[in-house]
């Protein structure tokens, strides 16, 4: 019988994803953050909500650190803009306690991951990892993306 944990399952997503997954991975556990302090301020629990926006505040930070905005150009600039839009639209959320807020935030991640998955998908795994070795930024596949006037976030 295995005594693989989930723990043991994340490690190996991780270690075997590409750059770009690993972006995705980063996105996923946004999302479950957001979902899961929506759930804690629907039922009251303060400590809850606050432990798991703070989470994703440090998801946040994460993706941000990976940004190279020296190479990654236009790029880069637009998802540290998204970045500072997600972490502003938390902070608010947070301060209203509204639900609402995160799931429109919610919504917009996952038009930004899927983005990353259409990414992903058009480099195979090795090569992936190759076109990225040394370099700290996720652009290195030239995603771009831009800010409409809808707010809305397009890729």
């Amino acid at each position: 019988m295995d005594n693989l944990t989930p723990s043991h399952y994340r490690r190996v997503a991780v270690e075997s994803a590409s750059p770009a997954g690993l972006v995705i991975l980063l996105y996923d556990r946004l999302v479950v953050d957001l979902q899961q302090a929506i759930a804690s301020m629907r039922s009251g629990s303060i400590e809850s909500r606050c432990l798991h926006l703070k989470h994703g505040f440090q998801v946040l930070q994460q993706l941000q650190s990976m940004l190279n905005m020296e190479q990654g150009g236009a790029a880069a600039q637009s998802l540290c803009d998204f970045h500072n839009y997600a972490r502003a639209q938390m902070l608010q959320a947070q301060i209203r306690q509204s639900a609402e807020m995160l799931e429109q935030l919610i919504a917009l991640v996952l038009q930004v991951r899927q983005a990353w998955q259409t990414v992903d998908a058009g480099h195979p795994r090795a090569e992936a990892r190759q076109v990225s070795a040394g370099m700290s930024s996720p652009n290195a596949y030239a995603m771009t993306a831009e800010h409409n006037s809808s707010s809305a976030w397009t890729v």
